[in-house]
C-alpha cells in the first residue's frame, strides 16, 4: 500500500497504464498474503509440507523478480526525482522485499525441521 500515493500510483506523472500496473501489483500481493495464509493453515502432514513448501515459494517467486530488475538496463528502483533511499547501500525498497523472502524461507526451513522432529 506504501505505493498508493500521490507521489507514486496516483500522482500526476503517472499516466492510466502506469496506474493499472501500480493498481495490479498491489492486488497480487494481497492475494498472495492471502493465499500464503490459507496455505499454511492446512492439516494433515503431507499436506501440510507442500503447502508451506508453495508458502514460502510465493514470496520468493513475487519479490525476487526485482532484484533481477537491476540488471536491466534503463531500470531504477528509485521514483523520479526522488531522493534514493538506501538501507545497508542497497535501494531501500530491495531490502525490505528481500528480508520478506528470508522470512518465508528461515519460516519454511523450522516448520520442516519441527515435522521431522
Amino acid at each position: 500500500m506504501a505505493d498508493w500515493n500521490r507521489r507514486h500510483t496516483f500522482g500526476p506523472g503517472y499516466g492510466p497504464h502506469a496506474r493499472w500496473h501500480g493498481t495490479a501489483e498491489v492486488v497480487g500481493a494481497s492475494w498472495s498474503g492471502l493465499m500464503m495464509l490459507w496455505l499454511v493453515t492446512r492439516d494433515g502432514q503431507q499436506e501440510r509440507g507442500l503447502a508451506t513448501g508453495v508458502a514460502a515459494l510465493l514470496p520468493v517467486l513475487r519479490y525476487g523478480a526485482f532484484n533481477v530488475t537491476l540488471a536491466v538496463p534503463g531500470t531504477s528502483p528509485y521514483e523520479e526525482g526522488g531522493r534514493p533511499m538506501r538501507l545497508l547501500g542497497l535501494p531501500a525498497s530491495l531490502v525490505t522485499q528481500d528480508a520478506l523472502i528470508a522470512l518465508a524461507l528461515v519460516g519454511y526451513w523450522l516448520e520442516r525441521r519441527a515435522a521431522r522432529q
